[in-house]
């Protein structure tokens, strides 16, 4: 995806989406060479598969945009609906140019990112998301939990597994 973007106009200024994107962020951060590094957090999410009414915006942007050209980072453009809300925020922040960037899109999607590495319908637990992915599905909800993200049994039972051991090596 880096190499996509520099072949794009050159971006002042970042806004990574907290937490999903902050990973990415940094990155492209780096691989982009942008020092303007903004975060916004917008919560939807109320859990695995579970949204709330509508998203909200809980961190703003900290510092001005105006007439900058940005490029908003997320891991997933899934329902959309968080990328819309954080859009209609930036712009009425007057940035000169505003793009979106995600590493996935899920084909229902109502906001299509600008720049996507790939396009898909499965549920995805990213490396960065992994303890609290587990963490939610190893609640007292785990089978509906488990059934409205389509993760197969078996994989979920190899990310238990894993997460037991990361837990006794922190213990020991």
């Amino acid at each position: 995806m880096a190499e996509k973007l520099r072949k794009q106009e050159p971006f002042d200024s970042l806004v990574g989406v907290s937490r999903g994107g902050l990973v990415l962020t940094r990155i492209m951060s780096d691989l982009l060479e942008v020092d303007d590094v903004n975060i916004i957090k917008c919560e939807y999410y109320s859990g695995l598969g579970r949204t709330k009414a509508r998203p909200v915006i809980t961190q703003s942007i900290r510092s001005d945009i105006a007439g900058k050209r940005v490029l908003v980072i997320d891991d997933v453009a899934d329902t959309g609906n968080s990328l819309q809300t954080i859009g209609e925020y930036l712009e009425s922040k007057k940035a000169k140019s505003l793009r979106v960037a995600t590493l996935y899109v899920k084909p229902w999607s109502k906001a299509m990112p600008h720049y996507y590495v790939s396009t898909t319908s499965a549920w995805i637990i990213f490396p960065w998301e992994l303890h609290e992915s587990l963490k939610l599905l190893s609640t007292g909800k785990f089978k509906a939990s488990l059934s409205s993200t389509h993760i197969p049994r078996k994989y979920a039972k190899m990310l238990f597994k894993i997460d037991d051991q990361l837990a006794r090596l922190k213990s020991s």
